[in-house]
């Protein structure tokens, strides 16, 4: 199996049309789940619709140009939209939006624009936390509560080797380094 990385939303259940107008403003979405979003492009974006993360680019200019819309933004998809509601008072669901193929998951990873994309998503729909789940190599939190961060949680069981001591750890950074100082 190869790579299924995938950014995930956790927000209100109220704001879920907001979500689908944003997704049909700045993409199209098919009746199975899947989106053809419309990214910025960037240079990750350019090496991913040339053939780049293949072991042989194709440079194939014809190829490439379907891709990218009158507005010069790269048309990506299909990627996958599932919603999942959680458990608890809050009314909250997941929304993951999960690449079909590896090569889209590196995408995903390496895209400052499509990184920008969901941040700009999570302030429209007032996201709780926004993160891309990178599998067994981590998660990278993008947004949390109206703010973007950039925050990597690296390798295996990444949560597991930290879960006793984050919050110390978060904490004692937060004392000593420089730039939280007044």
């Amino acid at each position: 199996m190869g790579l299924d990385y995938q950014f995930i939303l956790i927000m209100q259940e109220s704001y879920r049309d907001k979500l689908f107008e944003y997704v049909r403003k700045n993409g199209s979405l098919d009746y199975g789940g899947c989106a053809s979003l419309h990214f910025e492009m960037d240079s990750f974006i350019f090496k991913y619709l040339e053939g780049g993360y293949d072991w042989k680019p194709h440079y194939d200019k014809a190829e490439i140009e379907r891709f990218i819309e009158p507005n010069g933004k790269a048309s990506i998809g299909c990627i996958y939209i599932s919603i999942k509601k959680l458990d608890g008072p809050n009314d909250e669901i997941e929304v993951s939006f999960t690449a079909a193929t590896s090569d889209m998951s590196r995408l995903f990873e390496d895209s400052i624009s499509i990184s920008k994309w969901f941040t700009d998503l999570s302030i429209e729909i007032n996201s709780i936390i926004t993160y891309l789940d990178l599998e067994d190599d981590g998660a990278r939190i993008i947004y949390f509560k109206g703010l973007p961060v950039h925050l990597d949680l690296k390798g295996d069981s990444h949560l597991g080797n930290l879960g006793n001591n984050f919050f110390d750890i978060v904490k004692e950074f937060s004392i000593r380094y420089e730039h939280f100082r007044e």
